[in-house]
């Protein structure tokens, strides 16, 4: 019994730490500290494989978003990508509000590579070739659309 209950609370504990991370980085980024989200999320990546699949989408989603408003654009495309993926092999990782900023974060990294693409000089094919605009994000299951209440969480 003793070990049944040791095995319990220290899932419980791997469990509430995974939840603390992936939490406490999407409130700093809730809060505009995304440096510090950044940073919360930089160094619990090493995590990952102890996730569920929400806690991994939205660590993805999260840190992505967070890249993304600090201007990190292939930074941004990996984790909004990684955020997609999950999703796509879990369907329902995200609840809906969560999966709106997804996909709301997805077309705001689109325009702000085909920006970036418009504002290269003419002739300079090196820059161009590294620079791809965000492709289509994988097929997922429709979801509905979000609240219209919602604040804008992509600084303009």
């Amino acid at each position: 019994m003793r070990r049944f209950l040791a095995l319990v609370a220290l899932t419980a504990a791997v469990t509430t730490a995974c939840e603390t991370h992936v939490r406490r980085g999407s409130t700093l980024y809730g809060d505009g500290r995304y440096v510090e989200a950044a940073e919360v999320f930089e160094q619990t990546e090493h995590r990952l494989t102890q996730y569920s699949p929400r806690e991994r989408a939205e660590y993805g989603l999260y840190r992505g978003m967070t890249l993304l408003v600090l201007n990190d654009l292939p930074s941004a495309r990996r984790w909004l990508t990684y955020a997609y993926e999950v999703e796509r092999v879990a369907p329902g990782s995200l609840r809906v509000d969560r999966r709106a900023l997804l996909d709301r974060g997805w077309f705001e990294l689109g325009q702000r590579q085909r920006a970036e693409l418009e504002s290269t000089p003419p002739g300079d094919g090196t820059a161009l070739a590294h620079r791809q605009p965000a492709p289509p994000p994988p097929p997922l299951p429709p979801s509905d659309p979000a609240p219209s209440t919602e604040r804008a969480l992509v600084p303009r």
